[in-house]
């Protein structure tokens, strides 16, 4: 009597939650709708057999029912409001393990347990489950991700968690709870872009918090089909956290949407002469957040105040004795000055040279392009060299430390452009095959191998290369054993 209807609300809020993951527009909303409402009859008609054992005088059997009806539709609920927030690890992973997330419950579990550290012996805890699994997945990924936040290190676990789009295994929960760290982090960093340009790729499937903060970046950005007032206000409804979120949401919807942020122009560069001019935009670009925009500023200014006749002039008046070509060595001086000043404020925010063709725009190309280069080229052999090493590190550690050498490669190829990304690209693709198969024979870490293979493919083809488009093409062919079974990319 209670079992065909229970099963059949179980069905239906599957069904929602999946119908949810696949899709970002309105239907979302019903769906959240429907497996909320599922959830609630699922809880309810098993509370109500549990009540009826009971009057009947089978509390053992009503105890098993509460254990096998009643607590798997609460148990999610209670890990995310409760146990989470309270820093409870151990109980948060075995509620989300009980909470039905898939097939390998572990996974999810992990994760959680992971978002519920506070302190080392809670890391070490969760640290211990996680390096009993084996290979690699998308969930000892994410775990790890959530343990450097724990540790206080954000940049650690934004780097891991955007790797997780590259492994061929998913666990649908793992993936919310990744999309929806990344989404409550840029909102706090007040990136909208880049959260709508996540939310515009589809890249994790949303819950509902992740949903409304996609659609507050979208309206800020004026990015195509940003919602409507109507229907943030239906996402916030949904939504977890609406005290929290109802000021994000007013905040947003009393601006114009894609309202840009204003800038002031420092007076102090208004109008002044050449060398004074190129002083003082160093100087602004120096002691500010550097940006693309602002080293160009300094990199023109120094460019037009070297090769200003008033400046030849100024030099050779304060060197009447000096020898012949003297102007030209002071010039190359305070150019090479500059250029060592300025490269090293671009390393360091990873900002590429802008298009300048006077001797500080070429010395600072060249800078940071060989710099870059040989920086790149010393981490890969690095990184490969330990195939030959005899104590081995786990293979989430190879697998941070591939993360590490990936997003410096993103870096430099975005900031150098495609000449930098020709350049590296053999070296990399060198190492890194010789790594992917390593990790694919010898340490059977079959997910991370594809991952690096995969990557290595996409660079092959932006790059042009048709000997390691082909070889990629045969490695990232190879189906892919995981928990889930053997996924055929």
């Amino acid at each position: 009597m209670y079992a065909l209807p229970y099963l059949v609300l179980q069905w239906l809020r599957q069904s929602a939650i999946n119908a949810r993951r696949a899709n970002r527009r309105r239907h979302y909303l019903a769906w959240s709708v429907v497996a909320g409402v599922a959830n609630g009859a699922m809880v309810g008609l098993g509370a109500a057999f549990v009540v009826l054992l009971w009057s009947l005088s089978l509390w053992w059997l009503a105890l098993a029912m509460v254990a096998a009806l009643v607590l798997p539709g609460l148990a999610n609920t209670a890990v995310r409001f409760v146990l989470v927030p309270a820093g409870l690890q151990r109980l948060a992973y075995y509620a989300a393990r009980f909470s039905r997330p898939g097939s390998d419950p572990v996974a999810y579990a992990l994760c959680a347990a992971a978002w519920a550290c506070r302190d080392g012996s809670a890391i070490a805890w969760v640290e211990a489950r996680r390096d009993q699994r084996k290979p690699v997945g998308d969930g000892e990924i994410v775990a790890t991700a959530l343990l450097a936040a724990a540790r206080g290190d954000d940049a650690t676990a934004r780097a891991l968690l955007r790797s997780v789009a590259m492994i061929v295994e998913d666990h649908p929960a793992v993936r919310e709870l990744a999309g929806e760290w990344l989404a409550c982090d840029a909102a706090e960093r007040g990136a909208w872009q880049e959260l709508a340009d996540d939310a515009g790729a589809a890249r994790w499937p949303a819950t509902t918090l992740s949903y409304l903060l996609e659609g507050i970046a979208a309206h800020r950005v004026a990015a195509p089909g940003a919602p409507s007032a109507r229907e943030l206000w239906g996402r916030w409804a949904l939504a977890p956290h609406r005290r929290v979120t109802r000021a994000l949401v007013i905040e947003t919807l009393g601006r114009p949407p894609g309202a840009p942020a204003r800038t002031v122009e420092d007076p102090a560069l208004a109008g002044a002469a050449p060398l004074p001019h190129a002083v003082a935009t160093h100087l602004a670009f120096a002691n500010r957040p550097a940006t693309a925009a602002s080293l160009a500023l300094a990199v023109h200014a120094w460019d037009a105040a070297l090769g200003d006749a008033a400046t030849r002039a100024w030099l050779a008046q304060r060197g009447l004795d000096a020898p012949l070509g003297a102007v030209e060595r002071a010039i190359r001086d305070v150019a090479g000055a500059v250029t060592d000043d300025l490269a090293r404020h671009a390393e360091a925010a990873q900002l590429g040279a802008p298009d300048a063709q006077g001797p500080v725009g070429h010395g600072l190309t060249r800078r940071l392009r060989h710099g870059r280069l040989d920086a790149l080229e010393a981490a890969f052999s690095r990184w490969a060299d330990r195939r030959h090493d005899v104590a081995q590190i786990s293979p989430i550690d190879e697998w941070r430390e591939f993360v590490a050498l990936w997003t410096a490669y993103q870096a430099a190829v975005t900031a150098g452009g495609l000449d930098l990304r020709r350049l590296a690209f053999p070296h990399a693709f060198s190492k890194g095959s010789h790594m992917a198969a390593w990790l694919w024979n010898t340490r059977e870490e079959y997910a991370l191998s594809h991952a690096i293979s995969t990557w290595l493919l996409a660079e092959a083809l932006a790059v042009g290369d048709a000997e390691a488009i082909e070889l990629g093409h045969r490695n990232c062919a190879l189906s892919v054993p995981t928990r889930l079974g053997r996924i055929q990319p």
